[in-house]
This record gives structure tokens, C-alpha cells and sequence, in this order.
């Protein structure tokens, strides 16, 4: 809600949680944490080069559904703020970017998440969690694209 400074609002979660637990600091995944601040460092970048964001609006008017499922196959989130500053059909990106969370192990950031855990705690069993998951979510991607494109037009 912009009420204080975003430092100052870091500094302040930062000190709580010192406070209250330091064992938590010691127990974050830093290397996801900062593949997401990457994301949004690159997307932020990607928007302000002129000849993209052409590109952008031009391919983005009127498929703002597909083209949020697609952009967000590398992750939604940061899809979502990406494309925001290049369309008014909020409602469009909001569905392309929710159905653009199934697909690739990285279209979420919490598909991601849990494949690190399986991957730490069953090893053996992240090649086949990583095939299962994917052919389930692209086939549950297709069918959700599908009913969107008959019913929810």
C-alpha cells in the first residue's frame, strides 16, 4: 500500500524477525529468492527497450490471454507485471497469467518450490516427478486454454 519506504519496510521485517526467530534466516532458500528478484530485474529491463516493447503491444492487443499463458511459461508472476504496462484488459491477464502457471516446472514459482523439495527429500524420484508433472500440467493447461476459448470468451 506504499505507506512507507520499501527500505524501511525491509529493515523493519528484517529486525522483527531477528527478534523473533533467527533460525529462520538461516533456513532461506536464497538461491530461489534471488532467481526471483532476477526475474524481475530482467522483465523490468525487457520493458524499457524501446524495440520490445513495440514488438510487445503490437503482438499483446487482443491475445492478451495466450500471450500471458506463454509469457508465463518462464513465470507468471513477473508475466503478469510485464505485461501490465502494455494492456487495459486486466481480466484477460489475470486468466492468461493464472493458466500460464501450468505448463513448465518454472511457470510458478511454488511448482518450483516443490520440486526442490522433492528433489532434496526423494532424490531418486525427481525424474519421474519432473515428467509426471509436466505432462499433467500441460495436458490441464489444454484442456483449461480450451473451455476458455469456448466458454469464457
Amino acid at each position: 500500500v506504499r505507506v512507507l519506504p520499501y527500505g524501511v519496510a525491509f529493515a523493519a521485517v528484517l529486525v522483527c524477525t531477528l527478534c523473533a526467530d533467527r533460525s529462520t534466516l538461516r533456513n532461506v532458500d536464497y538461491s530461489l529468492l534471488l532467481t526471483f528478484v532476477a526475474f524481475f530485474v530482467f522483465i523490468g529491463n525487457l520493458g524499457r527497450i524501446p524495440a520490445f516493447s513495440g514488438w510487445l503491444q503490437a503482438i499483446l492487443a487482443g491475445r492478451e490471454v495466450l500471450v500471458a499463458v506463454l509469457a508465463s511459461q518462464v513465470s507468471n508472476v513477473p508475466a503478469a507485471l510485464l505485461l501490465s504496462g502494455f494492456t487495459d484488459e486486466t481480466a484477460a491477464l489475470i486468466i492468461g497469467t493464472n493458466l500460464g502457471g501450468l505448463g513448465t516446472l518454472i511457470a510458478s514459482m511454488a511448482s518450483l518450490i516443490s520440486y526442490r523439495q522433492i528433489a532434496r527429500e526423494l532424490p531418486e524420484e525427481k525424474g519421474r516427478y519432473f515428467k509426471l508433472f509436466t505432462l499433467s500440467n500441460l495436458i490441464f493447461l489444454v484442456i483449461l486454454l480450451a473451455e476458455w476459448r469456448i466458454i469464457g470468451r
